[in-house]
């Protein structure tokens, strides 16, 4: 479920090119734009689904620790645009550790990767 940070027509277009990614809108999802964070994160589990978001400021493992939620992906980039976007989820895809998504907090970086998990556990990885 792409947040609203990331509601820009280029981003969603290069991003449902990508295979194995099934992407939707929260518009898509049955909430507004302006939708309040804890609402999304906890649609996440109920609609089996993973937030995509560049509000790390807002969102992020302390507030919504792993396992409470579907999972949190964030893109961590001052203007993240379609290409960066895409780059980095195509490449976490490609990961090994794609599945480690679900019910954690993952931060998509420039090279690489970095998933909390329960118990202050932290998975790094590079791309």
């Amino acid at each position: 479920m792409v947040d609203e940070d990331l509601l820009d027509a280029k981003i969603i277009q290069a991003l449902e090119k990508l295979s194995g990614v099934d992407v939707k809108t929260l518009l898509n999802c049955g909430f507004s734009q302006g939708a309040k964070d804890h609402t999304l994160v906890a649609a996440t589990a109920r609609q089996k689904r993973v937030l995509l978001t560049a509000n790390f400021r807002d969102i992020h493992e302390r507030k919504y620790p792993p396992c409470q939620h579907g999972g949190i992906i964030l893109i961590r980039h001052p203007r993240p645009d379609a290409k960066v976007v895409t780059a980095r989820l195509k490449a976490f895809c490609r990961s090994s550790q794609k599945s480690l998504a679900q019910g954690h907090v993952t931060y998509l970086k420039d090279n690489g990767f970095t998933i909390h998990k329960l118990h202050r556990e932290v998975v790094e990885g590079k791309y």
